[in-house]
């Protein structure tokens, strides 16, 4: 490498180290699994869904792994839904919506995880919410997952 290059290369990364969000991102964001980022970017990228558990803080948190663009849909049908006032409505929805990135924008590693179906459950086994909901955590806070969903028998 050149002295030019090492210097234009210095200057770009001392650039880079500037920007709160890239650094978060991309060195703060090394806690985090790379195998759970893969399968969320991969979940976002095609829109694919797998049943996952996750550990969260102690918590179980199962559900339906699903893509930005889906969760976004559906915030914004549940949300907009609350509204009583069908313009007000519209403007919330909208607004939800335009936080999906661009189609042409590049994809960063993912930091957020969206789920479906969600159930939290609690240390008797039991989930908080029956029936799931709607959730959305972050990566970094998961400290371990597998692929399917926790199912809970009935107590006789």
């Amino acid at each position: 490498m050149s002295e030019k290059e090492e210097s234009k290369l210095i200057e770009r990364v001392n650039e880079l180290l500037l920007d709160p969000a890239y650094v978060k991102q991309n060195w703060h964001g090394r806690s985090t699994d790379p195998l759970l980022q893969w399968l969320v970017g991969l979940t976002n990228s095609n829109n694919s869904t797998f049943a996952v558990t996750l550990t969260v803080g102690g918590n179980l948190v199962s559900g339906m792994l699903i893509s930005l663009d889906e969760y976004l849909n559906q915030y914004a049908t549940q949300i907009s839904a609350q509204i009583g006032h069908e313009e007000s409505a519209a403007v919330i929805r909208d607004q939800v919506l335009s936080w999906k990135p661009a189609q042409n924008e590049e994809n960063p590693v993912p930091q957020l995880i969206h789920l479906k179906d969600a159930e939290v459950f609690t240390s008797n086994g039991m989930p908080i919410a029956p029936g799931g909901t709607l959730w959305r955590g972050k990566i970094s806070s998961v400290d371990g997952f597998n692929l399917g969903r926790l199912v809970t028998g009935k107590a006789n």
